[in-house]
């Protein structure tokens, strides 16, 4: 049994969130920890994604939680152009949204566990 639950949640300051079924959604891994979620599905999901996204700077702060899995610090870097296509004749929107991971910054005096670390007291 699966502890990842089937859905991506982007979250903008102030509890505006947008929770989308992973279904409609995959995630590539680009350069210099750029996310690229590409969305597919249908006019309704297309516009309750561009509506959310339509309110982000370039470079604002966003986080993202994958499956309910914890929170990832992001910036937001843009959305591609929606292409449309069809589907057994059923029209299906296309578009990619891209964020960045930001860099953790060690808290200073702060070690890093080695990888295999269960908790010996070193660190």
């Amino acid at each position: 049994m699966s502890d990842i639950d089937n859905v991506v949640i982007f979250k903008k300051q102030l509890g505006l969130n947008l929770e989308v079924e992973d279904r409609f959604v995959g995630l590539k891994m680009k350069e210099n920890k750029i996310m690229a979620f590409n969305f597919i599905g249908p006019e309704k999901l297309k516009d309750e994604v561009e509506n959310y996204f339509s309110k982000f700077k370039m470079q604002e702060p966003i986080k993202v939680d994958i499956g309910n899995t914890g929170d990832i610090n992001c910036y937001f870097k843009g959305v591609s152009p929606v292409t449309e296509h069809t589907i057994d004749d059923i029209p299906v929107y296309n578009f990619t949204v891209y964020l960045q991971e930001l860099e953790k910054t060690p808290i200073p005096g702060e070690e890093e566990a080695c990888e295999t670390c269960s908790g010996c007291g070193f660190h």
